[in-house]
């Protein structure tokens, strides 16, 4: 069998460090524009403990240990600041952009490695998630690594080293996110249609092998959390709105969505009538194509099939399907527009890169506002201004957001995180049952409020606001920071005689 080699040159080592460099200056300014928020506490306060205690820790999660324990390795040198914590993942994207840009000029030539890089460097998604202290853009330069080892593999068999870094990347994978399942298994089907390939065929099946051996303890963890997970959840049928919303999602909205349409719709056409002239196809390596459409193809059906039933199936957790989508599209439109001319190519992808970026949205409001961490230090002004106060959080889970901002020393001591919280008065909800557990030892001392931005406090949805009415707290004052949550004092009015 043909394979098809492309040498690359010096050239192409200064257009993927400029690309690099590209995505590195365009998003740095923007690594503290907001607050530490959402996930970002969690990865930040569990990388405190030991790495045992962190494997024990992940484990009962919904994250395997990987990416916590690499930031327990880095913040022993950098530190828990906002830039230290999220600069990983900035320069994760920087190392994605140019394995995309090799992979692309590996398979198809340099054109279509700039173009899938500068579809990567100007994804909304991507961008947010690239300044984010969490293990997201690890997982999607993970992916893409995968892609250019698996290129590298089918074009050069004889080469072994290839072949255990994938061997290498593919275990680190499994041990960031469970999603890896599905890059794998994107893997074992493309295998499937490289049968002509024989030493390929054959190195591959061994790779496989062994990486399932190598993360036995992995399927077992994830065997029961899945099972307690999705055994609390009834199936909601999807509706074939939610795929477009998916896809939109992941490349910029509806102008891209119909841009991309149009484009593979015609370029497929030329390639039918071409491929049918010739009586010949034009895929010589479709295991290229079967991997990279399976590894976006599968996550976003089983997102869409999936996604109005179990809360796993959202954006962040399929966002690396974007890597090997844009590959896919680029490798796509290049193939079955080539017929109409060279020339043609660029002046496509020109326009397409242009409509995109005019799509790219950096940061919403949500990303632009800094509100956790004036709630934080609202409640805390709040506490040292109503004397013997208590600051009451909800839901307890919130509590990592507040403490990073209300006194980062919490985050030093991760083993008394609770007992230290308690000695600033600081008292975290589980239940209506903890909270009148709260209530009898500090009744009737005025209370600081730190209510999740689920909490309607003028509906009766937030129980917890409506049991401190009920036993007699009267609210004083809202401060509300609509990004994340709302900060209410309250006092304790005795009604009992007015009975």
């Amino acid at each position: 069998m043909r394979i098809v080699k492309i040498n690359l040159s010096k050239s192409e080592f200064w257009i993927a460090s400029i690309l690099m460099l590209w995505n590195f200056f365009s998003k740095l300014p923007y690594i503290t524009t907001r607050d530490l928020s959402w996930d970002e506490p969690f990865s930040a306060f569990y990388s405190q403990f030991s790495i045992p205690q962190i494997v024990t820790e992940m484990f009962k999660g919904n994250n395997p240990p990987f990416y916590e324990i690499f930031l327990h390795l880095y913040t022993a040198l950098f530190g828990l600041s906002e830039t230290a914590l999220r600069m990983p993942s900035l320069l994760f994207s920087c190392a994605t952009v140019g394995l995309l840009f090799y992979t692309g000029s590996r398979i198809k030539g340099k054109w279509v490695g700039i173009f899938v890089s500068f579809l990567f460097i100007y994804n909304n998604l991507q961008f947010f998630y690239s300044l984010a202290a969490r293990m997201y853009a690890l997982f999607s330069m993970l992916v893409a690594a995968c892609i250019y080892l698996s290129v590298l593999c089918y074009q050069q068999p004889d080469r072994r080293k290839n072949f255990y870094a994938l061997l290498i990347v593919n275990v680190v994978l499994c041990y960031t996110h469970y999603f890896s399942g599905i890059v794998i298994l994107a893997q074992v089907v493309a295998w499937l249609f490289a049968f002509k390939n024989k030493i390929f065929f054959k190195s591959i099946f061994l790779v496989l092998v062994a990486n399932m051996l190598l993360v036995l303890p992995l399927l077992f963890v994830f065997y029961n959390r899945a099972q307690s997970y999705t055994s609390t959840y009834n199936f909601i049928p999807p509706t074939p709105e939610i795929w477009k919303n998916v896809i939109m999602n992941l490349i910029n909205g509806m102008d891209v969505y119909e841009l991309g349409y149009s484009f593979l719709s015609l370029g497929f056409i030329v390639f039918v009538l071409m491929s049918a002239y010739r009586r010949k196809l034009e895929f010589k390596n479709i295991y290229y194509y079967v991997l990279l459409f399976l590894l976006f193809a599968m996550p976003l059906s089983l997102t869409w099939y999936f996604g109005n039933t179990f809360p796993l199936f959202i954006d962040r957790y399929y966002l690396y399907a974007t890597v090997p989508m844009f590959l896919f599209f680029a490798m796509a439109v290049s193939t079955f527009f080539r017929p109409v001319g060279a020339l043609l190519v660029p002046i496509f992808f020109l326009y397409i890169l242009n409509t995109y970026h005019k799509s790219f949205n950096r940061l919403d409001n949500n990303y632009l506002l800094r509100e956790w961490q004036g709630a934080a230090l609202s409640a805390k002004e709040q506490q040292q201004a109503h004397a013997n106060s208590i600051i009451l959080l909800s839901p307890l889970w919130a509590d990592l957001g507040f403490s990073y901002y209300y006194d980062r020393i919490l985050f030093y001591s991760p083993e008394t995180y609770n007992i230290a919280l308690e000695s600033r008065k600081v008292y975290r909800i589980w239940s209506s049952d903890s909270l009148i557990k709260i209530l009898k030892h500090h009744a009737p001392l005025p209370i600081i409020y730190y209510a999740d931005e689920t909490a309607a406090i003028d509906s009766t949805h937030d129980g917890n606001f409506r049991l401190l009415q009920r036993v007699g707290y009267v609210k004083d004052e809202t401060l509300f920071f609509p990004a994340c949550t709302n900060v209410i004092s309250l006092h304790y009015k005795d009604t009992s005689s007015a009975k």
